[in-house]
């Protein structure tokens, strides 16, 4: 009986000490996509985050994490999110860049047209053209289910070389007027590599 506790005990230690041996959390993650510091804890100075496309500031305090899969049924891939926390589960905003390229024939605003139609469920939604320093496109906000409460979304859609982008904010229901401001970092920190 205390063979198998100390062996049991001996497994145990060795699990916990590979694991931790093995994580790479707190550690710059590189991509062949991207280059992007994954943190699990809130940093004190901003960053950057920049693959091949783009560049976006990241301010102090927001994790980050590579995305992948389809972003609210807007028929675009996630490519990075930024979150209001460091962990994401404690986050109740976030910022994310998604993108998906233009079929023949497509335009930035049938495909904003299409997606709002066949997409998900909206309500208050307000729309208006788009334009910050060399950046044009189309925005909007509005309401949408997201599990249990409506979350509230602020989308900018635009396009480069054939290519759609999407940078989106949503939080939490009654946070979004508190985070306009850094949503307005996140856009002035936001530019096409020509």
């Amino acid at each position: 009986m205390k063979t198998q506790i100390i062996l049991m005990i001996g497994i145990f230690l060795a699990a916990n000490l590979s694991c931790r041996f093995l994580s790479t959390e707190g550690q710059p993650t590189e991509t062949t996509e991207a280059t992007i510091e994954v943190t699990t804890e809130a940093t004190t100075e901003a960053r950057t985050y920049e693959n091949d496309i783009f560049i976006v500031n990241i301010p102090e305090g927001w994790g980050t994490g590579l995305s992948e899969g389809e972003y609210f049924d807007l028929n675009v891939e996630e490519k990075v999110t930024i979150h209001s926390a460091a962990l994401r589960i404690n986050s109740d905003a976030f910022f994310t860049i998604a993108s998906s390229p233009l079929a023949t024939g497509e335009t930035l605003e049938s495909r904003f047209d299409l997606a709002y139609k066949k997409g998900p469920q909206i309500e208050d939604v307000s729309t208006s053209p788009f334009e910050r320093d060399t950046l044009s496109g189309i925005d909007i906000t509005y309401k949408r289910p997201w599990g249990e409460p409506w979350w509230q979304f602020r989308d900018i859609w635009l396009e480069k070389d054939g290519v759609l982008y999407v940078l989106s904010l949503h939080t939490t229901p009654n946070k979004f007027e508190s985070y306009a401001e850094t949503f307005s970092l996140f856009l002035d920190g936001f530019s096409f590599k020509d």
